[in-house]
């Protein structure tokens, strides 16, 4: 995995206990994206759905994303995995300050300056490291941007997408989880799926969708109108 402060070099400048002094690699590149429509989400593919004692499956709702191919940059990894699941480009808008999670809590606040040549990060979203030895980084991280997409989304390679309009967005996120049947009646909620999510399943945010969730929760989302970055 590719160095956060090597693909960001912002970041390295911000003097901040979770940041100076450690190592982080960047696991992946995320995306909240909304236009008028709403918000898009990934629907997580079977093999990462998870089952209750009870029989219950739970399904995981993330942002548009995932991981950076050698070679590439935050920004084109973006774009290309944009561009397979939602089948659109889009437009960055740089955000007036960067969440720092950690922990599934909001860290801090970060004010970074923006730069033509790296896009601003909405979130940055530090996670513990999957695997332990000396090479082992201290967190890994998910990065997440803001962007409008160009032209209409619609399912690409994603085994599902989630639309939440602007007016859902608030109510979608008050609950940790969702029965399927609930989410359906939901008004300003839909779902376009390559096959039936099963009866009695559960949804629930992770990664970059439960990032989010904690800056909704707060009231405290959404760009800074008027200030866009290249795609």
């Amino acid at each position: 995995m590719p160095d956060l402060f090597t693909q960001l070099p912002a970041l390295s400048r911000v003097r901040h206990p979770l940041l100076t002094g450690r190592r982080i690699a960047l696991m992946g590149v995320s995306a909240v994206l909304r236009d008028h429509v709403g918000y898009y989400f990934e629907v997580n593919r079977p093999r990462y759905w998870g089952q209750r004692a009870d029989g219950t499956v739970s399904v995981g709702i993330g942002g548009i994303g995932g991981s950076i191919e050698p070679g590439e940059s935050p920004r084109s990894g973006l774009r290309r995995e944009v561009r397979e699941e939602l089948g659109v480009q889009f437009r960055l808008e740089i955000p007036d300050r960067t969440a720092l999670v950690h922990n599934w809590e909001l860290a801090d606040w970060l004010h970074l300056p923006p730069s033509g040549k790296h896009p601003t990060p909405y979130i940055v979203n530090l996670l513990p490291p999957r695997l332990g030895g000396a090479d082992t980084p201290d967190f890994v991280a998910i990065v997440t941007f803001l962007g409008r997409p160009r032209g209409r989304p619609r399912r690409g390679d994603l085994f599902g997408l989630l639309t939440v309009h602007d007016s859902a967005l608030e109510p979608f996120f008050t609950r940790d989880e969702w029965p399927l049947a609930e989410a359906e009646a939901l008004p300003g909620l839909s779902l376009e799926l390559a096959e039936p999510l099963p009866e009695g399943c559960v949804l629930h945010p992770v990664l970059t969708a439960r990032a989010l969730q904690l800056l909704v929760r707060q009231g405290i989302y959404g760009p800074r109108p008027g200030h866009d970055q290249k795609p």
